[in-house]
């Protein structure tokens, strides 16, 4: 795989829904490996801002693909954290 989603740190996860939805999405690989990221860090009580500022101060050329990560996961109906808006999440 290319080097660009070594920076991902693809977490594990047991949820069948996602690992389907990211075997069969048509989003890009660095966009998957953002959801993954996502759903590993709303497993373990991080918020989406939280998540999203973490991600952003680590990566700061990361806006884009997280933009995009969300609105793959939203459209899908696997956005981790339910009852946030991207307003509310700090963008």
């Amino acid at each position: 795989m290319h080097d660009d989603l070594a920076w991902a740190d693809l977490p594990e996860t047991g949820d069948p829904a996602l690992a389907a939805w990211l075997e069969g999405a048509s989003c890009g690989p660095r966009v998957k490996a953002l959801a993954a990221r996502a759903a590993d860090a709303a497993g373990r009580g991080i918020s989406a801002a939280r998540w999203r500022h973490d991600l952003l101060s680590e990566h700061p050329d990361a806006p884009t693909p997280v933009a995009e990560a969300e609105e793959c996961m939203r459209g899908a109906g696997l956005w981790p954290w339910p009852g946030t808006d991207r307003a509310e999440a700090g963008t």
